[in-house]
């Protein structure tokens, strides 16, 4: 199940329906995961915690909470053990959980939070996944709306949504804190000028709207966010380099199409959800165009980093010269 199903799934649970044996939580979204375990968590009551809620990691973990699992819980009719999982499993331990799942305690709900790699390792029609991968589009959309709606509630514009999640490149964990410094700023509604006026773009937003300002050809826009760079105190070389990073990145997104966000990003090192703005931004360009980009900037990087060119002047004339190919 996705990570937004799982208030649901949990809420009919508690209202009769039977928890799975296991949950798997994995992703690469890291407040996602801590959200879900933190969902998980909040099964027990508070003041039985001690006795009915066990996180487990390390050497010997799985057996460990295998040996939790099967204990009963206290003054509950449930107990809920979280085992944190970073490697893959060796033979024993693979073996170990295997053989709990096939027949796990009714007392007791499993979580296994573990990288997607041995999440895949873990096989049973008894053990439930919960998707914690990076949100984008409509899903990342539709969470904020919901984040809004946390109490203090406050509505949210469309335009302001899409302004956030661009300054934020759809980072969970940095929307959720701009998201409580909006509430307190805005009126009865977050504009997109208050997202605007309140939240700072860090530099792979500004490299964003620089290829976007050079795919539309607008000059003006592309000086603007230099500007933005230099008041920043962000060298010319750095500019260069991030430029032809993004610009060599968007040449595989086009090269590569037949992929999955999650296979290119396996391939270009990069989070599935920043590949989805990675594609966003190459779909403006033709290969052709691409191509001749990332050519130019490699030359023009080795000048830099040899000492051939003045950086400064070499980011003002790497612009004119992108807006021109």
């Amino acid at each position: 199940m996705k990570f937004g199903e799982l208030k649901k799934h949990l809420d009919s649970c508690l209202s009769g329906d039977k928890f799975c044996a296991a949950y798997i939580v994995t992703g690469d979204d890291d407040y996602l995961v801590s959200s879900a375990i933190k969902s998980f968590k909040n099964l027990v009551a508070p003041e039985y915690a001690d006795f009915n809620l066990s996180v487990i990691s390390g050497d010997g973990a799985v057996s460990a909470a295998v040996d939790s699992a099967y204990t009963f819980p206290v003054f509950d009719e449930r107990k809920v053990v979280v085992l944190s999982l970073e490697n893959a499993l060796g033979e024993s331990d693979k073996n170990l959980l295997d053989k709990y799942l096939t027949e796990p305690s009714d007392t007791t709900v499993l979580v296994i939070s573990c990288p997607e790699d041995v999440a895949k390792t873990i096989k049973s029609k008894k053990a439930q996944t919960v998707d914690c991968s990076k949100l984008a589009g409509e899903e990342l959309h539709s969470m904020i709306e919901r984040l809004c709606n946390e109490p203090p509630s406050i509505s949210i514009e469309r335009a302001a949504v899409g302004e956030l999640v661009d300054r934020t490149q759809g980072n969970m964990s940095r929307i959720v804190s701009e998201i409580a410094k909006l509430k307190s700023y805005s009126q009865n509604t977050i504009t997109k000028q208050d997202v605007c006026d309140m939240v700072s773009a860090d530099i792979d937003f500004q490299i964003y709207e620089l290829a976007n300002a050079v795919s539309d050809k607008d000059a003006n826009k592309a000086i603007e966010v230099l500007d933005v760079f230099f008041k920043n105190g962000i060298r010319g070389v750095t500019i260069i380099n991030r430029l032809y990073d993004k610009y060599r990145n968007m040449l595989h997104a086009e090269l590569n199409k037949n992929l999955t966000n999650e296979e290119l990003g396996k391939l270009l090192g990069m989070k599935s959800g920043a590949v989805y703005f990675l594609r966003k931004t190459s779909s403006n360009y033709s290969q052709v165009r691409l191509k001749k980009c990332v050519d130019y900037l490699h030359s023009l990087q080795c000048d830099v980093l040899t000492g051939a060119r003045n950086d400064l002047s070499a980011i003002h004339e790497a612009i004119l010269q992108l807006l021109t190919i």
